[in-house]
């Protein structure tokens, strides 16, 4: 299992909203509460943030998302909600302006890639 396979399959919404919902209520919950901060879907705000990954993520941060999901019964599930969890964290300290999700056009690759993972 590789994190291509986690760009690859939750870069579609729909697939991205399931895999979400699969993590749990409580979980499920945070992330859906962040996309209608943004005012998006949540499958939307998944399939961004895991594009944003797989396009910006360093060796490093690569490196900790397979960390994560080695040994796991689910690695896929595991890698993703390791990947959102950062995400999450950071878009609790960053403003509005940093986290902003818009189109991909506007959007500046240092703002949204993923910190901190692991």
């Amino acid at each position: 299992m590789s994190i291509e396979e986690i760009v690859y399959t939750c870069s579609h919404e729909k697939v991205a909203q399931a895999a979400v919902a699969s993590l749990g209520f409580d979980f499920a919950t945070r992330v859906r509460t962040e996309a209608e901060r943004h005012g998006v879907a949540t499958g939307a705000l998944v399939a961004r943030i895991v594009r944003e990954f797989g396009a910006a993520a360093d060796a490093g941060e690569r490196k900790a998302v397979c960390r994560a999901m080695d040994r796991t019964d689910q690695p896929l599930l595991c890698g993703l909600r390791f990947i959102l969890e950062a995400r999450l964290r950071a878009a609790q300290s960053a403003s509005r302006e940093t986290w902003l999700i818009g189109p991909l056009a506007s959007s500046r690759p240092s703002d949204l890639a993923v910190r901190h993972v692991g």
